[in-house]
């Protein structure tokens, strides 16, 4: 064999490896793509006139937030005047003022696109035509929850540029951006997660939906109620001691950092504060000095562990049989 021929084979064997690599990292967005389930609920979808209306909708709440403050801090600017630091905590109020919308919508569309992915497909009689084709059921819930988060993740995505304007006044860094973005992708997961859950357990999409935003209220008022309680508690004069303080302080720590919006405010007064995007010192109560990661990874890591059990349980209960 010539020295040609030879430098043309190990020229195509590593243009074969070359594409097998390429195509490893392909396989499991084209597997993703190929969900029979996925496609039809994205196609069905975006065909109607409730995505883009909802998409309107979501963008002019949020351009009209930032409209309200920005002539807020104009008015308030003909005193002060347009000084860098009050351009900056302009920048910072739009920011941080989005990014609360922004989840506050998320925390509401969620379940509402998800609530009824599986109790429809019961009230339509055609769930146990579904569970007779060779489609498995973590196909089924996943190519439900894929579209939905899909969606979800096209209205974050559309609402950036509308974010970027923080940084024509400054105040906001590339590590708050990627922080706030990756909340509000893990809430919306989290959330179209919670959706289909209940709607794997329930039979009528209305009990689903109510169930699912029961169970965001509840959980808003249950942090309200026991920090109510823990500063009656607070009020009453008793010892305290330093094993105390940091059992209080880790518990209320987690308490905040299971709250989306609770988790976003004090990540961002410790960054503004502590300059510190990971790690803070300041805790509530006592003087002894306790270091806790900041809420957001905190959050981050309980809501996608959650959202796993979630799926895992949404799966089993598609899979077994209706009795």
């Amino acid at each position: 064999m010539s020295a040609e021929s030879q430098g043309t084979n190990m020229e195509s064997a590593a243009s074969v490896a070359k594409r097998e690599q390429v195509m490893k990292w392909r396989n499991p967005f084209k597997r993703m793509l190929d969900n029979p389930v996925i496609l039809k609920e994205l196609r069905g979808r975006m065909r109607g006139k409730q995505a883009f209306v909802l998409l309107t909708v979501y963008l002019g709440a949020i351009a009209v937030l930032i409209g309200v403050i920005y002539v807020f801090m104009a008015d308030r600017s003909s005193y002060g005047g347009w000084d860098p630091s009050f351009r900056q905590s302009v920048g910072k109020s739009i920011f941080g003022a989005v990014v609360l919308l922004e989840l506050l919508l998320v925390s509401f569309i969620g379940p509402g696109l998800t609530a009824g992915a599986i109790t429809a497909e019961r009230e339509h009689q055609t769930f146990d035509l579904l569970r007779t084709t060779l489609l498995s059921a973590r196909s089924l819930v996943l190519g439900k929850l894929g579209s939905a988060f899909m969606y979800l993740f096209l209205l974050i995505l559309t609402a950036l540029p509308i974010q970027s304007l923080a940084f024509l006044l400054g105040g906001v860094g590339l590590g708050e951006m990627v922080v706030a973005s990756l909340m509000l992708v893990v809430t919306a997961l989290f959330y179209c997660t919670l959706g289909i859950f209940f709607s794997s357990f329930m039979k009528r999409t209305l009990n689903a939906t109510v169930t699912s935003y029961g169970a965001i209220v509840l959980s808003f008022l249950f942090i309200v109620i026991v920090f109510f309680v823990i500063a009656y508690i607070e009020s009453l004069p008793y010892d305290r001691g330093p094993v105390r303080d940091f059992l209080l302080n880790m518990f209320v720590w987690l308490l905040i950092s299971t709250n989306p919006f609770l988790a976003a405010i004090m990540s961002e007064v410790i960054l503004v504060e502590e300059q510190s995007l990971f790690i803070t010192s300041n805790m509530p109560f006592g003087n002894t000095p306790s270091y806790f990661l900041s809420p957001w990874i905190i959050f981050t890591v309980i809501y996608l562990f959650l959202t796993l059990l979630m799926i895992v349980l949404s799966i089993y209960r598609v899979k077994r049989p209706d009795r």
